[in-house]
């Protein structure tokens, strides 16, 4: 089916000028980018170079349940291949008997094959052994190479099927290229690398090797001269192959492909069935991703040019091989197999096991691909795929949601489109996700059928004629939850307003100068003990509300208050339709007493009609205080230099926080009350207010309760002079 699509500059504007979407909106998942499949598993699909699916090579696959490592393949003269794996173990696949045991050795790992008449020649660790197997699995040691790991072997001379009576091996851990030739073993080349992972014969009787410490490629041509064709930026040259256009492909990685010796190796067996003897097993693939590794394949044509053909979604590139349309390319952590070619990179198989870890392309032009962890063997080709099918990623709604419409949009072209669909609320899926449910896809696509839950993912079969998938597009909704209030605080009453938090409003003063020129400047205020302490009239009925409000989807709150004295039964309005999760009250219209205050989120505003949600939280009682304290008694009495004062105070809803005197224009002096604390609503007290000359004086008071409230009294005493 075709679908018309805006243009991509008018869909940019468009996202440019739309509004952000609500949660309840229809959203849409949309995969039609090659990254949109990094994590899908598929087999019989290709996902190409622009993002399109369409139908791939046919696919098989063999487990190889006794193994957990493939280290090389070699197809051989019979249509069979030969798979190294771990412990020493050969295995041989056909097509009729499937994977079974053919040659085990009595070493740790068998790291390299490639064919060699009707057998094959093997490279191994941790020994560095090079051996020979013939087609009834009859073996010889060709060389004790002195390395401790043979990682590659190619042909020395030669390009027949024959058996060869020369090779290079390319070793570790010293990175020496080696030449072995009727059980003599020769250094052609040793190199600055730690190991030299990746060999391939120039098809003129010398080789190229790739490191793993400097990313070089050398070239040793057949009549022993040396030069590096390529320096890469990357630390390792894990696989080599050469293109149909002549050219030369690397796989650059950032990362090590191989680990170091794995700690729950198994040893390996020697001939007559007990252990052998040596040291561990050996490396192991790299299972975990790098956050910044990165894994490049680049053209290189020697002696002229070099360019990224490709760079990987994935950290690591296990092997490469030449096919007629490209060079195929295995990749990890995430088992894949792509077609590198001058578009771009297709993809052609995502597997559920951890890395593809080895290549190579049968008789009849099938590319043969092993995995590891767990082993399996896969063959793709050569003829295309009747009928293929994708899993795509498990997609994420963060949040339980419903799933709508599932819809794709291309051609079919004479072929068939099925979608399946299923959900869950774990990742990874498990046995309580539900069933598979869909099938057969038109031009609308189909309701996915899937229950409600946090993740969704879906599936997609094509089949017959030339199918091709431009975008799979899949809706949902969140489901609305209420929103939830906690932590409703009321501030005290007067906080913020206390002293050193007023100060009085500074007007700038503008003066012209003799010359006519004009100058604005502004004074500092006064600093002083006499600083306001108490609250200010306009704010004694201030009081702060603060509360925290979550919504579960992530929707605009509006929010309501409401008061109710404690014991009463009836909530007064205090404020509505706020935006904030805070609110400025003013309890001046309140009586004093106690009281809750009630605050109401509601995300009806963000959601369709009928489908909001509210949640609500109580505060803590709090005390409304907004009449001042009473003096019920003040007295001074003038002594030589000095004046006694005392007297009493009370309140009806506060504790008094407070009390001071001054004398005449002097400074407020706090007095401490009787029994030494301002905690009580009722206090008595005493003081002297010294170094007063005789004469008539004013003496004030100033009684302040713990809501800011305050009382003041004054009275005229005398100081009699000194005797």
């Amino acid at each position: 089916m075709t679908i018309p699509r805006p243009a991509a500059a008018l869909a940019l504007t468009l996202a440019l000028l739309a509004p952000p979407a609500r949660a309840a909106e229809t959203q849409w998942w949309v995969s039609d980018v090659p990254a949109d499949y990094a994590r899908a598993e598929s087999r019989g699909v290709v996902v190409g170079s622009d993002g399109a699916l369409g139908l791939g090579p046919r696919t098989t696959v063999t487990r190889a349940e006794s193994l957990t490592v493939v280290w090389a393949l070699a197809p051989l003269k019979d249509g069979s291949v030969a798979i190294a794996g771990d412990r020493g173990r050969l295995m041989r696949w056909s097509e009729s008997g499937g994977i079974r045991p053919w040659v085990r050795l009595p070493v740790g790992q068998v790291l390299s094959l490639i064919a060699d008449g009707d057998g094959v020649v093997a490279g191994t660790g941790p020994d560095g052994l090079i051996y020979r197997i013939g087609a009834r699995g009859d073996t010889s040691l060709i060389a004790r190479t002195g390395e401790r790991y043979v990682w590659g072997v190619a042909r020395a001379a030669g390009s027949g099927d024959g058996a060869a009576s020369a090779w290079y091996a390319a070793t570790g851990t010293r990175g020496r290229l080696l030449r072995v030739e009727r059980g003599r073993v020769r250094i052609v080349v040793d190199t600055d690398e730690s190991n030299l992972v990746s060999i391939l014969a120039d098809g003129r009787g010398g080789v190229y090797a790739g490191g793993d410490s400097h990313g070089r490629i050398i070239h040793a041509a057949a009549d022993g001269a040396l030069s590096t064709t390529y320096d890469a930026s990357e630390d390792e040259i894990h696989g080599l192959a050469r293109g149909a256009d002549g050219a030369l492909y690397a796989a650059a990685l950032t990362a090590a492909a191989v680990s170091d010796e794995s700690p729950d190796h198994d040893q390996a067996e020697a001939p007559g069935g007990g252990p052998a003897a040596g040291p561990p097993s050996g490396p192991a693939p790299a299972r975990s991703a790098v956050s910044d590794g990165r894994a490049t394949i680049y053209r290189i044509v020697p002696d002229s040019s070099a360019s990224v053909a490709w760079s990987s979604t994935q950290p690591f590139i296990f092997a490469l091989a030449s096919l007629p349309r490209g060079v195929a390319a295995a990749t990890g952590s995430r088992a894949g197999v792509y077609l590198v070619d001058r578009g771009g990179a297709s993809q052609w198989l995502a597997a559920p096991q951890g890395q593809v870890t080895a290549l190579a392309v049968g008789r009849d032009g099938a590319l043969f691909a092993a995995t590891s962890n767990p082993a399996a063997l896969w063959r793709l080709g050569p003829g295309r795929a009747e009928r293929g099918e994708l899993t795509g990623p498990v997609l994420d709604a963060k949040r339980i949601a419903r799933f709508g419409r599932i819809q794709w949009h291309g051609e079919t072209h004479g072929g068939a489109v099925e979608l399946l669909c299923r959900s869950g609320n774990t990742d990874p899926p498990d046995t309580t996700w539900s069933k598979w449910s869909g099938g057969k896809a038109g031009e609308d696509g189909l309701a996915s059928g899937a229950p409600a839950g946090r993740y969704f993912q879906w599936k997609i079969f094509l089949s017959g004629g030339d199918p091709r998938v431009e975008s799979v597009e899949a809706s949902w909704r969140e489901q609305n939850l209420a929103p939830r209030v906690e932590d409703v605080v009321l501030a005290p009453q007067g906080q913020a307003f206390r002293e050193g938090d007023i100060q009085p409003r500074i007007e700038p003063v503008t003066q012209s100068l003799p010359g006519g020129q004009k100058v604005e400047y502004t004074m500092p205020p006064a600093q002083g003990a006499r600083a306001l302490r108490e609250l200010p009239i306009w704010a004694r009925g201030l009081r702060t509300i603060q509360w925290h409000a979550v919504d579960p989807n992530g929707d605009s709150m509006r929010y309501r208050v409401d008061a109710r004295a404690e014991g009463g039964s009836a909530w007064i309005k205090v404020a509505e339709d706020l935006d904030a999760p805070t609110y400025t009250w003013d309890t001046a219209t309140f009586p004093d007493g106690r009281y809750r205050l009630r605050v109401t989120a509601s995300d009806e505003d963000a959601n369709p009609l009928g489908e909001g949600g509210t949640g609500e939280a109580l505060s803590a009682p709090i005390t409304i205080d907004n009449t001042p304290p009473v003096v019920t008694a003040f007295e001074a009495r003038g002594e030589p230099g000095a004046v006694r004062v005392e007297g009493r105070a009370e309140d009806a809803e506060s504790a008094l926080s407070r009390i001071e005197v001054a004398a005449d224009d002097g400074d407020w002096r706090v007095v401490t009350p009787d029994g030494g604390f301002a905690d009580r609503r009722t206090l008595s007290f005493h003081g002297r207010l010294p170094d007063l000359k005789p004469g008539e004086h004013t003496v004030g008071l100033r009684v302040v309760d713990g809501a800011g409230n305050y009382a003041q009294r004054s009275t005229r005493v005398t100081v009699p002079a000194t005797r």
